[in-house]
């Protein structure tokens, strides 16, 4: 673990004016130090800054607070037995009930642009036109499929996702405590959310945003996707305004941001707050992309680790 040499001391420069009890903000800092040092894949670059906003957040507790993740392989795993696992659009592909036409084309497409899109020698921008290709593309070869909307259930429960660890804990510590959890992915929200109730994660506080599948009320077709189309370079914009939704993270002036790209810190970017604690998981090309992710992330958790520590600190919040 890398983090900064001079440590936060609670008795200093402290502009929280809800803090009454000095002797509990100790013992916060403390446990929150310990907790840190425990787990070995997680890496800092500002661990004085970290501690500042966790504490602020865990201060200010479960009412002031809401999670913003994305799903596919931040949520999920990366890699299960040697293999990288699902994602949502590989439930899809891998279905027993789409054409070999269409696995094709889609395993074309990914040979085609995932290199892209994990590539630690190109920058965001010249990715990014190749990114929205792909998804356009992916979007339109479902389209043309003609996927019926009960096929979605059968799919899920063949090629289910697989959770990363301390995932469930979250979301059941999220649900106790009545902490809003946005699931922002630029996968399929059908699958995604299929998935979820397949396992029993879904929760009345919990939203999924995503690229969303309509079917012909007549047909049970796939005829269109509405809503915005999201990718992994333009998630900086909900699109929950006016929703019942919105109404339950409005006012909560904390955020924690979990994500396994780069452009997931942009998600940030979907509601107005006061301090974001960004975590990031990342899964390949370590040693070319550590320092990237620790400028753009608070906490940079890698080897396909856990959240663990994201619960330790809903934990905390009274």
């Amino acid at each position: 673990m890398i983090v900064s040499q001079q440590h936060y001391s609670a008795g200093e420069n402290l502009a929280y004016n809800d803090i009454a009890n000095l002797k509990r903000t100790k013992t916060i800092l403390n446990y929150l130090l310990t907790i840190i040092l425990t787990f070995r894949n997680v890496e800092i670059k500002d661990f004085e800054n970290v501690e500042k906003k966790i504490l602020k957040i865990v201060l200010e507790g479960k009412n002031n607070v809401h999670i913003v993740s994305d799903f596919d392989m931040t949520i999920t795993k990366y890699w299960h037995n040697g293999r990288k696992s699902p994602s949502s659009h590989d439930i899809i592909t891998k279905s027993s009930t789409v054409s070999d036409e269409y696995h094709k084309k889609c395993e074309a497409l990914k040979a085609k642009y995932y290199p892209i899109e994990i590539s630690p020698d190109l920058t965001d921008d010249e990715k990014y036109p190749y990114i929205v290709d792909w998804y356009k593309n992916a979007n339109q070869a479902i389209l043309d499929e003609k996927i019926h909307k009960d096929d979605i259930t059968t799919m899920c429960r063949e090629n289910s996702v697989v959770f990363r660890p301390g995932i469930k804990d979250v979301f059941q510590t999220c649900r106790d405590k009545e902490i809003p959890f946005l699931v922002f992915s630029a996968g399929v929200q059908n699958v995604i959310q299929e998935s979820l109730v397949q396992s029993d994660l879904l929760y009345e506080n919990m939203k999924v945003v995503s690229n969303t599948m309509s079917f012909n009320e007549e047909t049970g077709i796939c005829d269109k996707f509405v809503g915005q189309l999201y990718h992994v370079f333009n998630k900086n914009n909900f699109g929950l305004e006016g929703t019942e939704y919105e109404k339950k993270y409005k006012n909560r002036k904390n955020v924690i941001v979990c994500g396994d790209s780069l452009g997931d810190i942009k998600m940030a970017d979907g509601a107005e707050h006061e301090t974001c604690l960004s975590i990031g998981f990342l899964n390949l090309n370590k040693f070319k992309m550590l320092n990237k992710y620790m400028n753009t992330f608070d906490i940079v958790i890698t080897d396909d680790g856990s959240f663990d520590l994201v619960n330790e600190i809903l934990r905390l919040l009274n």
